[in-house]
């Protein structure tokens, strides 16, 4: 937690505070002035253990802590290390460091304890020509940020294509599975979740290509021949009538810009066949494709992180960059919603999101699905369990 650029920030603090504290003893400054340069110089001091005592307050509470707690403050440590944390917290402590620092360049801290009126203190930095320059810089590298942070999320709150507005929020992720007899993503699993009191199912699609055929398939199994198949029209034919339908179409990355836009129109024509462009949403985390699709006034959702955890970001400036990109392609592409694995829908993710259609998966933890279902800004939650009476409805 410990890093080059905070030791030499340190050192230069350190530098600085001590010269304060020179300044102030040897220049007869007041009780209070000394006071203050005396505290500010302490505080620089004691970073270096501040910095060794929440690394190991931020271990404990990973490994051994309370689970309440630890689930408050760490939401997805099941599937982000211990490494990510302490990063944030570092990060945090970088901040607190930054503003030490602030306070020992500008002399801050002993004037305000000294008693002095903000306006003296200010005064006092403003009378600088370095500082004056470094304020001005930093005024406006501040109204730029805040301001294109206001645009985003102007685009962002456009109105979009609204695809689901039920109470019945949690549907079957790819059907309702009950091995042996019931496998997930067949007919028999689809229809299980309706007949549970589900609203809709996920489902996973493969396209072929050469064939404009839609069928059932992961990205990671061996694709079955053509006459082995289930295909996403025989799903229809099946189950069509009897609720909402996710499309998570693991192909979609694969194609280029003409395949994507053939792949869209046959699925608006199948959908159309069966009466379902209202009815069904296309998933896919590669929005340069996915906006084919919305083109052809289907729904969509785009996908978000992914499932694994070097997809999500480590810092929260990181964090901060990725959903502002995020933010910028949803808007772009005038998708309906935003899909993305619980673990990481933290606080902030909800934050910068909040605005957009949310669709979570995949939660089979009655209190979370439960929790999630209570929020207005989630309309979709997927499930392996028979949790579907937890709904939203009055």
């Amino acid at each position: 937690m410990w890093t080059a650029s905070q030791r030499w920030i340190w050192l230069g603090t350190v530098l600085v505070a001590g010269w304060h504290v020179w300044r102030a003893y040897r220049g007869g400054a007041s009780r209070r002035w000394r006071w203050g340069a005396g505290l500010l110089l302490g505080g620089v001091l004691l970073y270096p253990f501040l910095v060794g005592g929440v690394s190991a307050v931020v271990t404990w509470l990973y490994t051994a802590g309370p689970s309440s707690l630890a689930a408050r403050l760490m939401p997805s440590r099941d599937v982000l290390p211990l490494a990510h944390y302490r990063q944030q917290a570092a990060r945090l402590l970088h901040i607190a460091l930054m503003a030490l620092a602030a306070a020992a360049v500008a002399g801050l801290l002993p004037g305000v304890i000294e008693g002095a009126s903000w306006r003296a203190v200010w005064a006092r930095v403003w009378h600088h020509p370095a500082r004056r320059a470094l304020s001005w810089t930093l005024g406006g590298l501040l109204l730029v940020f805040a301001g294109y942070n206001l645009w985003l999320h102007i685009q962002f709150v456009r109105p979009h294509p609204v695809f689901y507005t039920g109470c019945r929020k949690i549907w079957g992720h790819r059907g309702h599975a009950e091995p042996p007899t019931i496998l997930p993503n067949t007919v028999a699993s689809y229809a299980r979740a309706f007949d549970l009191g589900a609203a809709g199912v996920e489902m996973d699609v493969r396209y072929d290509l050469q064939r404009g055929v839609y069928f059932i398939g992961r990205y990671d199994e061996a694709v079955p021949p053509p006459d082995q198949r289930l295909t996403l029209e025989e799903v229809f034919a099946a189950v069509g009538t009897r609720g909402y339908f996710w499309l998570d179409i693991k192909t979609v990355a694969y194609l280029t810009p003409e395949q994507a836009q053939q792949a869209a129109h046959d699925l608006a024509v199948l959908l159309d066949r069966y009466d379902l462009r209202e009815r069904a949403i296309v998933e896919s985390d590669t929005p340069s494709n996915l906006v084919y699709f919305a083109r052809s006034g289907l729904h969509t959702s785009y996908w978000i992180f992914n499932v694994d955890e070097s997809e999500f970001p480590t810092t929260p400036w990181a964090q901060w960059w990725a959903l502002a990109q995020i933010k910028r392609r949803y808007a772009q592409g005038g998708f309906s919603a935003i899909s993305l694995d619980h673990r990481f829908y933290t606080p902030l993710v909800a934050w910068m999101l909040r605005g957009a259609r949310v669709h979570l998966f995949t939660i089979n933890d009655e209190a979370t699905l439960r929790r999630w279902t209570r929020s207005d800004q989630v309309r979709v939650i997927l499930t392996d369990t028979a949790h579907y009476d937890i709904t939203a409805c009055p």
